[in-house]
């Protein structure tokens, strides 16, 4: 067996090892880049812009796309545009970034935390449907890691109880679900093209849809409430600037065209992680949303269940040997959502709060909310990011060799353990 190298031994990733770069940029980037650099028109009335929101469309299958400043401006668009607002309900997952609930709160309504299923760690229509109440308008399901939601479901209910759907689509770029892309099911569909996602120009976003009714709605919302054809000093709606440049535009029409070749990339190294992990003891990867024709993972992160009991090593010190031997491994939220203090002491913007205030009357309570099957995967989870995925096979399955290197190195690392508890006492 081989020494691990938290203990000493020779890592399986040597410290100068090459991982893909992120992000990445080709020569026609630069000159596309440097075009607009050279040109007229940096920022509204693009025509950069609009090539790319044609272009993004005709990607995804929607009859519309706005480019916008930020992911979380493309889902706080979406919420706006259907008239949600103050009394208005919206049911979001408990395991997802912060953004997937201020899109809510931003506009004086409620997000209302719903569980995750174990298995695809995503919400799904049982889980909605158990925080259902009269004033819910909304539910923002999330792909999370890239992995598809059971859109099917969710839209069942949906349509039985009368309320929209949004797709939270930020880890979705080149996801499909039984032939239609992410993003296209629900009612609108909200992409992010922050640093680390599978398309990135550093910040940006997009809202697809296929209602001119709500595209025109969030394009007027996302610049100062202006309408086309109309004079730029008339303001129509309050509103602010949520609109991308066209540098950002000139990036992600690059980034798109790499993005079927990559998501294709990720995949597979997907797949080769699964099937390598799913055999080693007390590993448990992300199981697919739907595995019927026409549905493909992004794999915007790899993220599996680590079970401490049956390796009899606890989560942090797995990571830190699974570090040491070179892997980029971490754990991903260290809480479900509504247990950070915002949400705690409802330090929202239309009622902050940061000297132990009581709370107002009628005013949202998360102390109580309970998720445990999300309480439980933040001691659990395990991430990798999506660009160890763009790695070769060859130093995928060396990833996979180190999990299962840490894991025969467990009783070195329980006698580690035993050592350092006796020299605190």
């Amino acid at each position: 067996m081989a020494k691990l190298a938290l203990l000493g031994g020779r890592p399986v990733f040597r410290k100068d090892h090459k991982w893909p770069r992120w992000p990445q940029a080709s020569a026609a980037d630069e000159r596309r880049v440097l075009g607009v650099l050279r040109g007229d028109t940096w920022g509204i009335g693009s025509p950069v812009t609009e090539r790319l929101a044609r272009r993004f469309a005709r990607s995804v299958g929607a009859r519309y796309a706005l480019p916008v400043s930020t992911g979380t401006a493309a889902l706080e668009l979406a919420v706006k545009a259907l008239g949600i607002g103050p009394g208005d309900e919206v049911i979001i997952p408990s395991y997802t970034f912060v953004a997937t609930a201020t899109c809510v709160l931003e506009l004086g309504a409620t997000p209302v935390f719903s569980d995750i299923d174990p298995r695809t760690l995503n919400m799904g229509p049982r889980e909605a449907a158990a925080v259902i109440t009269p004033r819910t308008k909304a539910i923002i399901p999330v792909h999370f890691a890239g992995n598809p939601c059971d859109m099917a479901g969710l839209m069942k209910l949906a349509r039985e109880q009368g309320i929209e759907v949004i797709e939270d689509a930020a880890h979705a770029h080149g996801m499909t679900y039984r032939g239609k892309s992410a993003g296209t099911i629900g009612r609108a569909g909200a992409f992010s093209f922050q640093s680390s996602k599978n398309m990135t120009a550093g910040e940006g976003g997009m809202l697809v849809t296929d209602d001119e009714e709500l595209y025109e709605r969030a394009g007027s919302y996302h610049s100062f409430g202006r309408l086309p054809g109309r004079p730029w000093y008339e303001h129509h709606t309050m509103s602010w600037n949520e609109r991308i440049t066209a540098v950002q535009s000139a990036m992600l029409l690059g980034q798109l065209q790499r993005l079927e070749s990559q998501t294709m990339r990720r995949l597979e190294s997907g797949r080769l992680l699964n099937e390598a992990l799913s055999r080693l003891s007390g590993q448990h990867p992300q199981a697919d949303g739907d595995t019927r024709k026409g549905t493909r993972r992004a794999w915007h992160i790899y993220i599996w269940c680590y079970d401490a009991e049956a390796v009899g090593v606890d989560r942090p010190t797995f990571i830190e040997a699974l570090c040491a031997e070179g892997v980029r491994a971490f754990g991903g939220y260290p809480a479900p959502l509504q247990e950070n203090a915002m949400f705690q002491e409802n330090r929202f913007w239309h009622s902050q709060r940061f000297g132990g205030k009581p709370r107002r009357k009628g005013e949202p309570d998360y102390r109580g909310v309970d998720t445990p099957v999300a309480k439980a995967l933040c001691s659990q989870a395990v991430w990798l990011t999506q660009v160890d995925l763009l790695s070769p096979r060859r130093d995928v399955q060396r990833i996979a060799d180190a999990v299962a290197k840490v894991i025969d190195g467990a009783d070195e690392l329980r006698a580690r353990s035993a050592r350092r508890r006796r020299k605190r006492t």
